[in-house]
């Protein structure tokens, strides 16, 4: 009966640190992206098809880094982006890639009922053709 009384107890003890464990590290939330993957040439033209992206997401109000980029497959983007303050709710988060003749134009908006829409804009020369992943990131400040 000793054995049992023992067994029990760590058992009984296992489960409340289970239970009531030590808090969880507070951790910041993982960016949001907006991105695909798509093979790009060095040597555009107007000629050639725009690509657009959409997402609806639903943001809480804070500050945020903003980034729009077209990275090389394998390679980190590295973007300083910008700062801007959002309120809460649900956006409706777009980008479009636009071929012009020798480079890109890369165009990414987030706008909500009764706010303006931000817009953030970048022309992009590729030095090499190849796969690569356009889109927009948002991190919480």
């Amino acid at each position: 009966m000793g054995k049992r009384f023992k067994l029990g107890s760590i058992t009984a003890i296992f489960a409340a640190v289970l239970a009531f464990g030590a808090a969880p590290a507070t951790a910041a939330p993982a960016p949001a992206t907006l991105e695909l993957s798509r093979w790009l040439t060095s040597n555009p033209n107007s000629g050639m098809a725009s690509i657009s992206l959409h997402r609806d997401i639903n943001l809480m109000g804070a500050s945020y880094n903003w980034q729009v980029y077209t990275c090389q497959e394998g390679w980190s983007c590295i973007d300083p982006g910008r700062d801007i303050d959002l309120k809460p709710g649900w956006y409706s988060w777009d980008c479009t890639l636009t071929p012009l003749d020798g480079f890109y134009y890369e165009s990414c908006s987030l706008q909500t009922s009764g706010f303006p829409k931000a817009v953030f804009n970048k022309a992009i020369q590729l030095v090499n053709s190849g796969n690569y992943r356009i889109g927009s990131g948002l991190q919480v400040q």
